[in-house]
């Protein structure tokens, strides 16, 4: 009897201490803040941007329009620099050509100081890996503007909404925003972007061999009904022609892959390269009707690869 009546302590004590346990973490995930991936943001241009001064990578100023307020916290503070760059711009005017212009929304900064990743599309990116699609909903309207027969202009205080690009947690010490480290750092994958770079076949121009760049690297003389392929680190990378304006600057996600489609546009004396950044449904199509590129067209055989596409 004595037995059975000193363990009944022992066994409350345990039961409360458990039960005490729960409700702090309870309390603590229920006080967290929690800014989820494609909560929407508007910013507002800095500054005036054309597509005749314009080139792939310059930086582009915003700045916040309003208080991103969650649970009653404001977490990114109105006027808060926003940051982000030109991925494409291509002046307009001569021989009617429409000019091009295209900017994304990289960054801004939250009440505590910690950077906060933005994007035009509210999705993710999910587990597709043709993604040259997803790369042009990234910056396509109102970021993706042309202006037939002219420049195209972004003009300052243009309002844009964007989305968080990731999860952000936080938690409240005393009035002072804390951020808090997730329970599972994300895995951060350090595969390979591929690129396919292709020319169409066409008896319009097919004795012209534009040459093709990454990162300021002359990759070949691009061919009449040819492909080449790249495998190149995530991050941001230039892919462009011998004029650098014409070209795109992407941030190349890991595992993703992404279609450049080499046409000739009509110069004064000769035909000129131009660059486009195809979705990857049309790209896939084309790649798969035309051969890899000849080995005397190639300038960086140490970059230049074949992936045939299955």
């Amino acid at each position: 009897m004595n037995h059975h009546i000193k363990r009944v302590p022992v066994v409350i004590l345990a039961a409360c201490l458990l039960f005490s346990n729960f409700s702090i973490q309870s309390a603590t995930i229920e006080d967290e803040i929690v800014v989820t991936e494609g909560t929407p943001l508007v910013v507002v241009t800095a500054h005036e941007v054309t597509s005749k001064l314009a080139k792939p990578n310059d930086t582009v100023k915003f700045t916040v329009n309003e208080d991103l307020v969650v649970n009653g916290q404001v977490v990114v503070r109105k006027g808060t620099e926003a940051v982000g760059s030109v991925v494409t711009a291509q002046k307009g005017g001569y021989m009617g050509n429409s000019g091009k212009l295209a900017i994304a929304v990289e960054s801004t900064t939250t009440v505590d100081g910690q950077p906060l990743k933005l994007r035009a599309a509210k999705g993710r990116e999910g587990n597709d890996k043709t993604t040259s699609t997803y790369a042009l909903a990234t910056f396509i309207s109102p970021l993706f503007l042309f202006k037939r027969g002219g420049d195209a202009k972004i003009t300052t205080g243009m309002p844009i909404t964007v989305y968080t690009a990731e999860e952000k947690r936080f938690r409240l010490e005393g009035s002072t925003l804390v951020a808090v480290a997730p329970a599972t750092p994300p895995v951060v994958s350090n595969e390979d972007a591929v690129v396919y770079i292709y020319r169409p076949k066409s008896w319009v121009g097919r004795g012209l061999e534009p040459s093709v760049y990454a990162d300021g690297t002359e990759l070949a003389r691009m061919d009449n009904g040819r492909y080449f392929a790249l495998r190149m680190k995530p991050g941001k990378h230039i892919v462009h022609m011998t004029d650098e304006k014409k070209g795109y600057a992407i941030d190349m996600g890991p595992g993703q892959t992404y279609f450049f489609r080499i046409g000739l546009e009509a110069g004064m004396w000769k035909g000129q390269g131009k660059i486009l950044l195809d979705e990857a449904e049309r790209g896939i199509k084309e790649v798969k009707k035309i051969k890899f590129i000849g080995q005397d067209k190639i300038k960086a055989p140490t970059i230049v690869v074949d992936i045939p596409l299955k």
